[in-house]
């Protein structure tokens, strides 16, 4: 599930950062050029509205970009909450140690402690009746 929602923000994001790594300058020039291979000349209102076109174009895809990227999100949050709420739903991240390793497998069975004198509280033991 990670990769499917990365992949997504990877979509959204290539357009961002390639038209972030533009100059001002440099997207002008480019949008004199696309507006002058439509055939309108510079200084005529004409161009002046494909100009403004391209920016306001450019405005849009943006925001759809990120409206598809908060609507992703959203899904991802809907269907994970979805899962929750199933009874038979086990989390399948592994919860850690402190060294990092696994305490418990994706169906929810203690693992132990990892490695050589490591020691991690078991909560299957119950340490309070010993005493």
């Amino acid at each position: 599930m990670p990769n499917f929602k990365m992949r997504y923000v990877l979509i959204a994001l290539v357009p961002l950062t390639v038209a972030g790594c533009v100059s001002a300058e440099d997207q002008r020039a480019m949008d004199q050029q696309q507006c002058a291979s439509y055939g309108y000349r510079p200084g005529t209102n004409r161009f002046a509205d494909c100009m403004m076109q391209q920016t306001s174009q450019r405005s849009e895809d943006e925001q759809r970009s990120l409206d598809r990227m908060a609507a992703q999100e959203q899904r991802d949050k809907d269907r994970k909450e979805a899962r929750r709420k199933d009874d038979s739903y086990i989390d399948p991240r592994p919860s850690y140690d402190k060294d990092g390793n696994p305490n418990f497998d994706t169906q929810g069975n203690y693992q132990g402690c990892h490695g050589a004198g490591c020691l991690v509280d078991n909560p299957d033991n119950n340490d309070d009746d010993d005493q």
